[in-house]
């Protein structure tokens, strides 16, 4: 049996490393094309080519891509090269409708297509704790359960194809709504003689508390904005469900207000700071900051 990983980014370097825990029940290789990428997986005894049809003939091929746009290129590169009985497995965060184009097209040539798309940021990646949530046939996710393990902690089967890609996008959002809610509460406290620092305890503590406050608040207060995954890049993600709201004809107030939130902040603030940045709209509009009192310094 042969596996191939494409993707060695942010979130698919650790996972393409976590994969190679499995070399002895398996081949493996790894597609990648920058150098310095390729040296450190090779150094790791793992490996690699950057040629795409090497690993176009692997029997469980694993993507783990920037966008649609690009798994759809890649996918499309590699098609004349597939054969019945493959199966891919794409990691990649993608559009919903985009997943089931995908399989339907794969589908056509024999072709098993899984969206598994994951959650747990570079951290979780590179210790191989992710969540992985998959949508495909139930037959198949219980064939590649075991490769996934290599790489989450948590694998989830939630459905037919696509499934997996909904539930990422339903808990982004919510991640998103978060974020959207202190950077807009935060300012209104701090305009109306709040101190920024003891409402950040009391946000990351209390009943309001969420994994975002918890960890970007501090950020926040000390004026980092610069980790992490982009206002753009999480605007892409909420368009995925206001698609899926539109042609179902679903409402979602709450939602569509942060979508608004996030449009006004790729307005107003530089798209490739992280999502926290949208405070700074805010804190614009009242003229005040969110930022920790600098310490003095004893003499």
């Amino acid at each position: 049996m042969k596996v191939g990983f494409i993707g060695t980014g942010d979130m698919g370097f650790g996972m393409a490393v976590n994969m190679a825990k499995g070399q002895k029940n398996f081949t493996y290789q790894v597609f990648a094309r920058r150098p310095e990428v390729l040296s450190q997986l090779q150094a790791k005894g793992i490996a690699t080519t950057n040629t795409l049809s090497e690993v176009g003939d692997s029997d469980y091929l694993f993507l783990c891509l920037p966008n649609a746009e690009v798994v759809t290129q890649i996918l499309t590169t590699l098609l004349p090269g597939l054969k019945a009985g493959q199966t891919i497995i794409d990691c990649s965060t993608i559009n919903y409708f985009a997943a089931q184009e995908l399989w339907q097209k794969l589908a056509e040539q024999g072709i098993d297509f899984l969206d598994c798309p994951v959650s747990g940021m570079h951290a979780r990646a590179m210790n191989g704790t992710l969540t992985i949530m998959c949508g495909g046939k139930e037959e198949s996710f219980k064939k590649i359960k075991p490769l996934l393990a290599y790489m989450g902690a948590t694998i989830l089967y939630m459905g037919q194809c696509g499934a997996g890609q909904l539930t990422k996008a339903i808990n982004n959002c919510i991640y998103n709504i978060c974020f959207a809610s202190f950077c807009e509460l935060m300012p209104l406290g701090v305009k109306l003689g709040l101190d920024a620092e003891n409402l950040g305890k009391v946000i990351t503590s209390g009943t309001g508390s969420s994994y975002a406050a918890q960890n970007f608040i501090p950020k926040i207060l000390a004026d980092d904005f610069y980790a992490g995954f982009s206002l753009r890049k999480a605007y892409k993600d909420m368009l995925s469900i206001a698609d899926i709201s539109n042609k179902n004809h679903i409402p979602l107030p709450t939602f569509n207000g942060t979508l608004e939130t996030y449009q006004l902040a790729l307005q107003k603030v530089d798209g490739n700071l992280y999502k926290h940045a949208m405070i700074k709209v805010y804190e614009e509009i009242l003229g005040v900051q969110c930022r920790a009192k600098k310490k003095e310094v004893e003499k």
